[in-house]
């Protein structure tokens, strides 16, 4: 099948919008037990022959952060209710570092990391059974969102598992919330399949669970660009167990990026973000320059993808 330079053009903007409107990033690889796991690529995995499996479970694109919190979409992104075939191992106590593709400077809002026992087996798990426990998340801290915080430190995230878990197989859940558009949160959530090993005995307490959809049920999120005064950050505190509560986030002051400065302070671990009194950011009605530039690396990555289907070459 032919196609013309227009045709491809047509594609090329089309994509181009879908990428800008839909969001700005996923989580593309992760750090376990010292080994390097790729994720779910949504703009080149679909189109594979054969589809690769993931330690991520399946997003449909860079960010499905527009879907309803009221969805079973907002557990693990749309596509990743249903698990997939690789699961890493991950010792009680150690690190799992989360991976960016997001560059959005003005996509700004707090961090959090929750885990779900598979009960047995994630890869034939459903996350309409999944109850949540939260192990860290980060509001406002030092003059800089915990999101502005991720792209500073190299669009990354550590997360520590509780020393004292129980061994089993869990869900991940790592997860962006971003508040630049006032009233209309983005979620970015992620699930990453692991197997904990070791031989703590911990679980969480029925207080300590949540559902999603049902964690964001009633919560109104702040307008980041007004002195919002203080502000929780949904779920119950980080688990803990015998009294040891699971590490918190970094917490290493870096300079925030100018469209950072909100009002409010937070602990890593805490759930309340206080009013400091500080000037917050100027509101943005369009995209940052590096959201647009990462929509174009997107386009530039999909396109020939699609083009080949159709037996256009790339130059």
């Amino acid at each position: 099948m032919y196609l013309s330079a227009q045709s491809i053009f047509i594609g090329a903007t089309a994509l181009l919008q879908a990428s800008s409107a839909a969001g700005h990033g996923f989580v593309h690889q992760i750090v376990a037990n010292g080994q390097t796991y790729t994720g779910w690529q949504p703009f080149s995995d679909p189109y594979a022959s054969p589809v690769p499996d993931r330690v991520i479970r399946k997003v449909q694109s860079d960010g499905p952060g527009t879907f309803p919190a009221n969805t079973a979409d907002i557990a693990c992104g749309a596509g990743g209710q249903t698990g997939t075939k690789i699961v890493a191992d991950a010792d009680a106590g150690s690190n799992v570092q989360f991976q960016w593709d997001y560059s959005c400077s003005d996509h700004l809002g707090p961090v959090s990391t929750y885990m779900a026992s598979c009960n047995g087996d994630c890869t034939n798990f459903d996350t309409s059974g999944a109850r949540w426990f939260k192990i860290d998340a980060a509001g406002y801290d030092n003059g800089q969102w915990a999101s502005a915080k991720l792209i500073a430190d190299g669009s990354s995230w550590t997360s520590q598992i509780p020393n004292q878990l129980a061994a089993g197989q869990y869900l991940m859940r790592h997860e962006i919330i971003a508040l630049h558009s006032a009233g209309s949160p983005q979620y970015y959530p992620a699930c990453a399949q692991v197997n904990v090993r070791g031989s703590g005995q911990g679980k969480p307490s029925d207080s300590d669970l949540v559902s999603l959809p049902g964690l964001y049920d009633g919560v109104t999120f702040p307008n980041i660009y007004t002195d919002f005064g203080t502000f929780t950050i949904p779920g119950p505190p980080p688990v803990t167990f015998d009294g040891h509560e699971a590490a918190p986030s970094p917490t290493t002051s870096v300079k925030a990026p100018a469209t950072s400065t909100a009002v409010g302070s937070s602990n890593s671990t805490s759930s309340g973000i206080g009013n400091s009194g500080s000037n917050p950011p100027s509101q943005q009605a369009t995209p940052s320059a590096q959201c647009l530039l990462a929509s174009h690396r997107m386009v530039r990555r999909t396109l020939p993808l699609r083009a080949r289907r159709h037996g256009v070459r790339s130059q």
